[in-house]
Protein backbone atom coordinates (compact mmCIF):
# COMPACT_ATOMS: atom_id res chain seq x y z
CA UNK A 1 0.00 0.00 0.00
CA UNK A 2 2.94 2.33 0.56
CA UNK A 3 3.72 1.93 -3.14
CA UNK A 4 0.19 3.06 -3.98
CA UNK A 5 0.44 6.09 -1.70
CA UNK A 6 3.84 6.97 -3.18
CA UNK A 7 2.34 6.69 -6.65
CA UNK A 8 -0.50 9.03 -5.69
CA UNK A 9 1.99 11.51 -4.23
CA UNK A 10 4.10 11.41 -7.41
CA UNK A 11 1.03 11.90 -9.59
CA UNK A 12 -0.11 14.85 -7.50
CA UNK A 13 3.37 16.39 -7.62
CA UNK A 14 3.60 15.86 -11.38
CA UNK A 15 0.14 17.33 -11.84
CA UNK A 16 1.09 20.39 -9.81
CA UNK A 17 4.33 20.84 -11.75
CA UNK A 18 2.62 20.33 -15.11
CA UNK A 19 0.01 22.89 -14.14
CA UNK A 20 2.77 25.42 -13.42
CA UNK A 21 4.89 24.68 -16.49
CA UNK A 22 1.98 24.30 -18.85
CA UNK A 23 2.12 27.95 -19.84
CA UNK A 24 4.61 30.76 -19.29
CA UNK A 25 3.04 34.06 -20.36
CA UNK A 26 0.27 35.36 -18.04
CA UNK A 27 -2.65 36.98 -19.85
CA UNK A 28 -5.77 38.70 -18.55
CA UNK A 29 -9.05 38.99 -20.41
CA UNK A 30 -8.57 42.70 -21.13
CA UNK A 31 -5.06 42.00 -22.47
CA UNK A 32 -6.37 39.18 -24.65
CA UNK A 33 -9.07 41.42 -26.13
CA UNK A 34 -6.52 44.16 -26.80
CA UNK A 35 -4.18 41.74 -28.55
CA UNK A 36 -6.92 40.20 -30.67
CA UNK A 37 -7.99 43.64 -31.90
CA UNK A 38 -4.44 44.15 -33.09
CA UNK A 39 -3.45 40.69 -34.32
CA UNK A 40 -6.43 38.53 -35.22
CA UNK A 41 -6.05 37.54 -38.91
CA UNK A 42 -9.67 38.26 -39.81
CA UNK A 43 -9.49 41.70 -38.20
CA UNK A 44 -6.20 42.52 -39.91
CA UNK A 45 -7.66 41.41 -43.25
CA UNK A 46 -10.78 43.56 -42.74
CA UNK A 47 -8.60 46.54 -41.82
CA UNK A 48 -6.59 46.14 -45.02
CA UNK A 49 -9.83 45.92 -47.01
CA UNK A 50 -10.52 49.53 -45.99
CA UNK A 51 -7.26 50.56 -47.64
CA UNK A 52 -8.35 48.76 -50.80
CA UNK A 53 -11.58 50.74 -50.78
CA UNK A 54 -9.66 53.99 -50.31
CA UNK A 55 -7.48 53.09 -53.27
CA UNK A 56 -10.62 52.74 -55.41
CA UNK A 57 -11.68 56.21 -54.29
CA UNK A 58 -8.35 57.60 -55.50
CA UNK A 59 -9.03 56.10 -58.92
CA UNK A 60 -12.59 57.45 -58.99
CA UNK A 61 -11.45 61.07 -58.63
CA UNK A 62 -9.46 61.09 -61.88
CA UNK A 63 -10.57 61.25 -65.50
CA UNK A 64 -11.43 57.80 -66.80
CA UNK A 65 -10.05 58.36 -70.33
CA UNK A 66 -6.67 59.47 -71.62
CA UNK A 67 -5.94 61.91 -74.45
CA UNK A 68 -5.85 60.28 -77.88
CA UNK A 69 -3.18 61.14 -80.40
CA UNK A 70 -3.28 60.01 -83.99
CA UNK A 71 -0.70 60.63 -86.68
CA UNK A 72 -0.77 59.97 -90.42
CA UNK A 73 2.08 60.56 -92.90
CA UNK A 74 2.04 59.86 -96.62
CA UNK A 75 3.55 60.77 -100.01
CA UNK A 76 1.66 62.73 -102.60
CA UNK A 77 2.65 62.30 -106.26
CA UNK A 78 1.15 63.94 -109.33
CA UNK A 79 2.05 66.05 -112.31
CA UNK A 80 5.64 65.08 -111.82
CA UNK A 81 5.73 66.51 -108.33
CA UNK A 82 6.20 64.76 -105.04
CA UNK A 83 5.38 66.00 -101.52
CA UNK A 84 4.79 64.65 -98.01
CA UNK A 85 1.40 65.10 -96.39
CA UNK A 86 1.00 65.18 -92.61
CA UNK A 87 -2.12 64.73 -90.50
CA UNK A 88 -1.86 65.06 -86.67
CA UNK A 89 -4.80 65.08 -84.27
CA UNK A 90 -5.28 65.11 -80.46
CA UNK A 91 -8.57 64.66 -78.63
CA UNK A 92 -9.80 64.34 -75.06
CA UNK A 93 -13.16 62.91 -74.03
CA UNK A 94 -15.03 63.99 -70.90
CA UNK A 95 -17.72 62.10 -69.04
CA UNK A 96 -20.74 63.83 -67.50
CA UNK A 97 -20.11 65.32 -64.08
CA UNK A 98 -22.89 63.16 -62.61
CA UNK A 99 -21.03 60.00 -63.59
CA UNK A 100 -17.86 61.09 -61.87
CA UNK A 101 -19.70 62.12 -58.69
CA UNK A 102 -21.61 58.81 -58.73
CA UNK A 103 -18.38 56.88 -59.04
CA UNK A 104 -16.96 58.81 -56.07
CA UNK A 105 -20.14 58.15 -54.12
CA UNK A 106 -19.81 54.41 -54.78
CA UNK A 107 -16.20 54.50 -53.61
CA UNK A 108 -17.11 56.42 -50.44
CA UNK A 109 -19.94 53.99 -49.74
CA UNK A 110 -17.51 51.12 -50.23
CA UNK A 111 -15.20 52.66 -47.63
CA UNK A 112 -18.10 53.04 -45.20
CA UNK A 113 -19.15 49.45 -45.90
CA UNK A 114 -15.62 48.14 -45.28
CA UNK A 115 -15.33 50.19 -42.08
CA UNK A 116 -18.63 48.86 -40.74
CA UNK A 117 -17.63 45.34 -41.77
CA UNK A 118 -14.43 45.74 -39.75
CA UNK A 119 -16.51 46.68 -36.71
CA UNK A 120 -18.79 43.66 -37.22
CA UNK A 121 -15.87 41.27 -37.67
CA UNK A 122 -14.20 42.74 -34.59
CA UNK A 123 -17.39 42.26 -32.56
CA UNK A 124 -17.69 38.60 -33.57
CA UNK A 125 -13.98 37.91 -33.02
CA UNK A 126 -14.00 39.54 -29.58
CA UNK A 127 -17.00 37.38 -28.65
CA UNK A 128 -15.13 34.24 -29.72
CA UNK A 129 -12.01 35.35 -27.84
CA UNK A 130 -13.85 36.16 -24.62
CA UNK A 131 -15.75 32.87 -24.78
CA UNK A 132 -12.54 30.84 -25.23
CA UNK A 133 -10.82 32.80 -22.47
CA UNK A 134 -13.67 32.21 -20.00
CA UNK A 135 -13.78 28.52 -20.87
CA UNK A 136 -10.05 28.25 -20.21
CA UNK A 137 -10.53 29.85 -16.78
CA UNK A 138 -13.32 27.42 -15.95
CA UNK A 139 -11.21 24.44 -17.03
CA UNK A 140 -8.31 25.65 -14.88
CA UNK A 141 -10.67 25.81 -11.91
CA UNK A 142 -11.85 22.29 -12.67
CA UNK A 143 -8.25 21.06 -12.70
CA UNK A 144 -7.70 22.62 -9.27
CA UNK A 145 -10.95 21.09 -8.03
CA UNK A 146 -9.90 17.65 -9.24
CA UNK A 147 -6.47 18.13 -7.64
CA UNK A 148 -8.22 18.60 -4.30
CA UNK A 149 -10.36 15.57 -5.08
CA UNK A 150 -7.21 13.58 -5.81
CA UNK A 151 -5.77 14.52 -2.43
CA UNK A 152 -8.99 13.40 -0.74
CA UNK A 153 -8.93 10.15 -2.72
CA UNK A 154 -5.40 9.52 -1.44
CA UNK A 155 -6.57 10.10 2.14
CA UNK A 156 -9.48 7.71 1.65
CA UNK A 157 -7.16 5.08 0.21
CA UNK A 158 -4.85 5.41 3.22
CA UNK A 159 -7.77 5.07 5.64
CA UNK A 160 -9.13 2.04 3.76
CA UNK A 161 -5.70 0.40 3.81
CA UNK A 162 -5.25 1.11 7.51
CA UNK A 163 -8.64 -0.30 8.37
CA UNK A 164 -7.96 -3.33 6.16
CA UNK A 165 -4.73 -3.99 8.05
CA UNK A 166 -6.68 -3.65 11.29
CA UNK A 167 -9.22 -6.17 10.05
CA UNK A 168 -12.13 -3.69 9.99
CA UNK A 169 -12.81 -3.85 6.24
CA UNK A 170 -12.20 -6.27 3.41
CA UNK A 171 -9.64 -5.87 0.62
CA UNK A 172 -12.61 -4.97 -1.59
CA UNK A 173 -12.79 -1.52 0.04
CA UNK A 174 -9.11 -0.92 -0.70
CA UNK A 175 -9.55 -1.90 -4.33
CA UNK A 176 -12.59 0.33 -4.71
CA UNK A 177 -10.80 3.28 -3.11
CA UNK A 178 -7.86 2.78 -5.46
CA UNK A 179 -10.19 2.63 -8.48
CA UNK A 180 -11.96 5.82 -7.34
CA UNK A 181 -8.61 7.63 -7.17
CA UNK A 182 -7.72 6.37 -10.65
CA UNK A 183 -10.99 7.67 -12.03
CA UNK A 184 -10.22 11.14 -10.68
CA UNK A 185 -6.73 11.08 -12.21
CA UNK A 186 -8.21 10.06 -15.56
CA UNK A 187 -10.90 12.74 -15.38
CA UNK A 188 -8.26 15.35 -14.55
CA UNK A 189 -6.16 14.45 -17.58
CA UNK A 190 -9.23 14.71 -19.77
CA UNK A 191 -9.90 18.23 -18.48
CA UNK A 192 -6.24 19.17 -19.02
CA UNK A 193 -6.51 17.97 -22.63
CA UNK A 194 -9.66 20.01 -23.15
CA UNK A 195 -7.91 23.07 -21.72
CA UNK A 196 -4.94 22.57 -24.05
CA UNK A 197 -7.29 22.59 -27.05
CA UNK A 198 -9.12 25.72 -25.85
CA UNK A 199 -5.89 27.62 -25.19
CA UNK A 200 -4.57 26.51 -28.58
CA UNK A 201 -7.60 28.02 -30.29
CA UNK A 202 -7.11 31.19 -28.25
CA UNK A 203 -3.46 31.40 -29.34
CA UNK A 204 -4.53 31.14 -32.97
CA UNK A 205 -6.80 34.17 -32.57
CA UNK A 206 -4.07 36.10 -30.77
CA UNK A 207 -1.37 34.99 -33.23
CA UNK A 208 0.90 34.06 -30.32
CA UNK A 209 3.39 31.21 -30.57
CA UNK A 210 4.43 31.40 -26.91
CA UNK A 211 2.52 29.46 -24.29
CA UNK A 212 0.02 31.57 -22.39
CA UNK A 213 -1.66 31.29 -19.01
CA UNK A 214 -5.13 32.87 -18.93
CA UNK A 215 -5.45 34.55 -15.55
CA UNK A 216 -8.39 35.85 -13.59
CA UNK A 217 -11.63 34.65 -12.07
CA UNK A 218 -14.95 33.97 -13.68
CA UNK A 219 -16.79 37.29 -13.27
CA UNK A 220 -19.61 37.61 -10.82
CA UNK A 221 -23.07 38.77 -11.82
CA UNK A 222 -23.52 42.49 -12.49
CA UNK A 223 -26.48 44.75 -13.08
CA UNK A 224 -27.56 45.57 -16.63
CA UNK A 225 -28.27 49.15 -17.62
CA UNK A 226 -31.65 49.60 -19.30
CA UNK A 227 -30.03 51.66 -22.07
CA UNK A 228 -28.08 48.55 -23.07
CA UNK A 229 -31.25 47.18 -24.66
CA UNK A 230 -32.79 50.47 -25.77
CA UNK A 231 -29.79 51.69 -27.81
CA UNK A 232 -28.65 48.31 -29.13
CA UNK A 233 -29.91 48.88 -32.68
CA UNK A 234 -27.97 52.12 -33.04
CA UNK A 235 -24.77 50.53 -31.79
CA UNK A 236 -24.80 47.38 -33.89
CA UNK A 237 -22.38 47.57 -36.80
CA UNK A 238 -24.63 45.26 -38.84
CA UNK A 239 -26.98 48.21 -39.32
CA UNK A 240 -24.16 50.39 -40.61
CA UNK A 241 -23.02 47.64 -42.95
CA UNK A 242 -26.45 47.49 -44.55
CA UNK A 243 -26.86 51.28 -44.60
CA UNK A 244 -23.52 51.64 -46.40
CA UNK A 245 -24.53 48.91 -48.86
CA UNK A 246 -27.78 50.80 -49.58
CA UNK A 247 -25.78 53.97 -50.27
CA UNK A 248 -23.55 52.00 -52.60
CA UNK A 249 -26.58 50.63 -54.46
CA UNK A 250 -28.06 54.11 -54.79
CA UNK A 251 -24.77 55.41 -56.15
CA UNK A 252 -24.75 52.54 -58.65
CA UNK A 253 -28.22 53.58 -59.81
CA UNK A 254 -27.10 57.20 -60.25
CA UNK A 255 -24.03 55.97 -62.09
CA UNK A 256 -26.27 54.13 -64.53
CA UNK A 257 -28.45 57.21 -65.04
CA UNK A 258 -25.37 59.22 -65.97
CA UNK A 259 -25.22 57.22 -69.22
CA UNK A 260 -28.38 59.03 -70.23
CA UNK A 261 -26.38 62.26 -70.37
CA UNK A 262 -24.47 63.48 -73.40
CA UNK A 263 -20.76 62.68 -73.41
CA UNK A 264 -18.50 65.17 -75.10
CA UNK A 265 -14.94 65.58 -76.20
CA UNK A 266 -12.69 68.26 -77.65
CA UNK A 267 -9.92 67.92 -80.15
CA UNK A 268 -7.51 69.74 -82.45
CA UNK A 269 -6.08 68.64 -85.76
CA UNK A 270 -3.23 69.87 -87.89
CA UNK A 271 -2.97 68.93 -91.58
CA UNK A 272 -0.39 69.72 -94.22
CA UNK A 273 -1.33 69.02 -97.83
CA UNK A 274 1.22 69.96 -100.45
CA UNK A 275 2.18 73.42 -99.34
CA UNK A 276 -1.03 74.15 -97.43
CA UNK A 277 -1.25 74.20 -93.63
CA UNK A 278 -4.64 73.48 -92.10
CA UNK A 279 -5.55 73.76 -88.39
CA UNK A 280 -8.93 72.38 -87.25
CA UNK A 281 -10.76 72.30 -83.91
CA UNK A 282 -13.29 69.56 -83.15
CA UNK A 283 -16.18 68.70 -80.84
CA UNK A 284 -17.41 65.13 -80.29
CA UNK A 285 -20.82 64.30 -78.84
CA UNK A 286 -22.03 60.83 -77.87
CA UNK A 287 -25.81 60.78 -78.03
CA UNK A 288 -27.52 58.50 -75.44
CA UNK A 289 -30.06 56.96 -77.76
CA UNK A 290 -29.58 53.19 -77.33
CA UNK A 291 -27.36 52.51 -74.32
CA UNK A 292 -28.67 54.50 -71.37
CA UNK A 293 -27.22 52.56 -68.46
CA UNK A 294 -30.23 50.27 -68.17
CA UNK A 295 -28.18 47.51 -66.48
CA UNK A 296 -26.67 49.54 -63.60
CA UNK A 297 -29.98 51.34 -63.03
CA UNK A 298 -31.98 48.13 -62.71
CA UNK A 299 -29.26 46.45 -60.65
CA UNK A 300 -28.94 49.40 -58.26
CA UNK A 301 -32.71 49.70 -57.77
CA UNK A 302 -33.17 45.98 -57.14
CA UNK A 303 -30.22 45.81 -54.80
CA UNK A 304 -31.35 48.85 -52.80
CA UNK A 305 -34.83 47.36 -52.44
CA UNK A 306 -33.44 44.07 -51.18
CA UNK A 307 -31.08 45.76 -48.74
CA UNK A 308 -33.84 47.96 -47.31
CA UNK A 309 -35.86 44.83 -46.60
CA UNK A 310 -32.82 43.25 -44.94
CA UNK A 311 -32.29 46.41 -42.90
CA UNK A 312 -35.84 46.33 -41.56
CA UNK A 313 -35.55 42.62 -40.76
CA UNK A 314 -32.18 43.13 -39.08
CA UNK A 315 -33.58 45.92 -36.92
CA UNK A 316 -36.30 43.59 -35.65
CA UNK A 317 -33.90 40.69 -35.22
CA UNK A 318 -31.42 42.73 -33.18
CA UNK A 319 -34.18 43.83 -30.81
CA UNK A 320 -35.26 40.21 -30.30
CA UNK A 321 -31.64 39.05 -29.90
CA UNK A 322 -30.85 41.58 -27.20
CA UNK A 323 -34.04 40.98 -25.21
CA UNK A 324 -33.47 37.22 -25.44
CA UNK A 325 -29.83 37.57 -24.37
CA UNK A 326 -30.87 39.72 -21.41
CA UNK A 327 -33.47 37.19 -20.27
CA UNK A 328 -30.98 34.34 -20.65
CA UNK A 329 -28.35 36.22 -18.65
CA UNK A 330 -30.78 36.94 -15.83
CA UNK A 331 -31.77 33.27 -15.70
CA UNK A 332 -28.11 32.19 -15.67
CA UNK A 333 -27.45 34.57 -12.78
CA UNK A 334 -30.35 33.06 -10.83
CA UNK A 335 -28.90 29.58 -11.40
CA UNK A 336 -25.60 30.72 -9.86
CA UNK A 337 -27.33 32.36 -6.91
CA UNK A 338 -29.34 29.22 -6.11
CA UNK A 339 -26.16 27.17 -5.81
CA UNK A 340 -24.36 29.85 -3.81
CA UNK A 341 -27.25 30.12 -1.39
CA UNK A 342 -28.41 26.54 -0.98
CA UNK A 343 -25.64 24.17 -2.14
CA UNK A 344 -22.16 25.54 -1.51
CA UNK A 345 -22.31 26.38 2.22
CA UNK A 346 -21.07 23.48 4.33
CA UNK A 347 -19.57 21.39 1.49
CA UNK A 348 -16.06 21.40 2.95
CA UNK A 349 -17.40 20.54 6.38
CA UNK A 350 -19.42 17.70 4.88
CA UNK A 351 -16.30 16.21 3.30
CA UNK A 352 -14.42 16.35 6.60
CA UNK A 353 -17.29 14.83 8.58
CA UNK A 354 -17.90 12.05 6.06
CA UNK A 355 -14.20 11.13 5.93
CA UNK A 356 -13.99 11.05 9.71
CA UNK A 357 -17.13 8.94 9.93
CA UNK A 358 -15.62 6.40 7.53
CA UNK A 359 -12.38 6.37 9.50
CA UNK A 360 -14.18 5.44 12.73
CA UNK A 361 -16.48 3.00 10.98
CA UNK A 362 -19.74 4.94 11.23
CA UNK A 363 -20.33 4.79 7.46
CA UNK A 364 -19.13 2.47 4.74
CA UNK A 365 -16.83 3.24 1.83
CA UNK A 366 -19.71 3.25 -0.66
CA UNK A 367 -21.51 5.94 1.32
CA UNK A 368 -18.33 8.01 1.57
CA UNK A 369 -17.61 7.77 -2.15
CA UNK A 370 -21.21 8.71 -2.93
CA UNK A 371 -20.98 11.76 -0.68
CA UNK A 372 -17.63 12.75 -2.18
CA UNK A 373 -18.95 12.36 -5.75
CA UNK A 374 -22.01 14.45 -4.91
CA UNK A 375 -19.80 17.20 -3.52
CA UNK A 376 -17.52 17.20 -6.56
CA UNK A 377 -20.50 17.22 -8.91
CA UNK A 378 -21.99 20.16 -7.02
CA UNK A 379 -18.79 22.17 -7.31
CA UNK A 380 -18.47 21.31 -11.01
CA UNK A 381 -22.06 22.36 -11.57
CA UNK A 382 -21.29 25.64 -9.81
CA UNK A 383 -18.29 26.22 -12.08
CA UNK A 384 -20.45 25.42 -15.11
CA UNK A 385 -23.12 27.84 -13.90
CA UNK A 386 -20.51 30.58 -13.38
CA UNK A 387 -19.15 29.96 -16.87
CA UNK A 388 -22.55 30.01 -18.53
CA UNK A 389 -23.45 33.24 -16.72
CA UNK A 390 -20.17 34.87 -17.75
CA UNK A 391 -20.60 33.80 -21.37
CA UNK A 392 -24.23 34.97 -21.32
CA UNK A 393 -23.06 38.42 -20.20
CA UNK A 394 -20.41 38.56 -22.93
CA UNK A 395 -23.04 37.55 -25.50
CA UNK A 396 -25.39 40.20 -24.17
CA UNK A 397 -22.69 42.87 -24.51
CA UNK A 398 -21.84 41.65 -28.00
CA UNK A 399 -25.45 41.60 -29.18
CA UNK A 400 -26.03 45.02 -27.64
CA UNK A 401 -23.04 46.40 -29.54
CA UNK A 402 -21.06 47.21 -26.39
CA UNK A 403 -18.30 44.69 -27.06
CA UNK A 404 -16.36 46.17 -29.95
Amino acid sequence: MRVAWRTLALVAAFASGASTAWAQVPLTLSEALAKVRERAPQIVSARLAIEEARARLAGATHLQSNPELDLAVGNRQGNGERSTDLDVGVAQSFEPGQRRSSRQAMANASIAHSTASLEEITRATLLDTATLFLRSLQLSERVRLLDRGLELAGDILQIADRRFRAGDVAILDVNIARAAAARIRSERQGVVAERIVIVGELKQLLQLEDDITPQGDLPAASNVDASLVADATNRRSEMRVLEAAIQEAQAEEQFGRSFGRVEYGFGARYQREEHNHILLGGLTLTLPMLSKGQGPIASGLARATRLRAELDATRIRIGIEVRTALAAYQSRVEAVQVLERDALPGLDESVTLATRSFEVGQIGLAELLLIRREIIDTRVQYLDALLEAAIARVELDARAGVLR
